[in-house]
């Protein structure tokens, strides 16, 4: 990858082609592996075959994570959140919910606010399911939700891609923007970022521009001569 950046200037085009040529290597060796064993050399090549496989998953994950790396690039929590939230009290009763949201709005996600509007959990249509018809009108939606502790929480300001590690747990990939107050802003859910991804070609400007990036080491640059040092550009 180091040297086709340096070649080409670019770093997604260079990291995808140098996954694809892992992942190239990979099936090179299965193929050889298979063959080993169909020959009669033993069955040493059913390690090689595994080792292919494995350079295969790894290096069409690294494409992947190439592609969404640029297609993410410079994108902000708040640019993705949905801000016009369907949002219920905790101490709804799950039978609540679905009468009166559920069966009227087409989502899948419903934050939970208590008293003082602050965060107090998740729900989603998987967990609504799981509550059996006979119990929705005596069960509680703060006993279904996904507790807010386990909820990924996100700054309006933060990369999304600092974000998407943290997307996973009780939340079915479902985060929650907060004020510092612990008041609800905004929601991220993969539709969310799954129309950034879809949308990044339309781009018009080059997502890595100037020196190629986040990889660049940046040289320290001194002490001011009036004293304290100089901020690294």
């Amino acid at each position: 990858r180091a040297a086709l950046w340096a070649r080409w200037g670019d770093r997604a085009r260079a990291a995808i082609a140098a996954a694809r040529a892992g992942r190239g290597f990979g099936y090179a060796l299965i193929a050889l592996g298979f063959l080993q064993v169909v020959t009669g050399r033993g069955f040493d090549g059913l390690w090689l075959a595994l080792i292919g496989l494995f350079l295969v998953n790894a290096a069409s994950a690294e494409e992947q994570q190439a592609r969404l790396g640029t297609a993410l690039h410079g994108v902000r929590v708040g640019d993705v959140m949905s801000d016009r939230l369907v949002v219920a009290h905790s101490d709804e009763t799950v039978a609540e919910l679905v009468d009166d949201i559920v069966m009227r709005h087409r989502l899948s996600t419903y934050p939970l606010v208590d008293d003082a509007g602050r965060f107090a959990g998740l729900v989603t249509l998987n967990r609504i399911r799981g509550v059996p018809p006979e119990v929705r009108a005596v069960r509680r939606l703060r006993e279904i939700a996904c507790p807010p502790e386990e909820v990924p929480v996100a700054r309006r300001d933060e990369p999304l891609t600092d974000l998407l590690p943290r997307m996973g747990g009780c939340s079915d990939g479902r985060a929650v923007v907060l004020d510092p107050a612990g008041r609800l802003l905004g929601l991220i859910t993969p539709s969310d970022i799954s129309r950034v991804v879809q949308t990044a070609e339309l781009r018009s400007s080059d997502p890595y521009p100037g020196p190629r990036g986040a990889d660049v080491a940046v040289p320290y640059q001194g002490r001011d001569p009036r004293g304290g040092h100089r901020d690294a550009a």
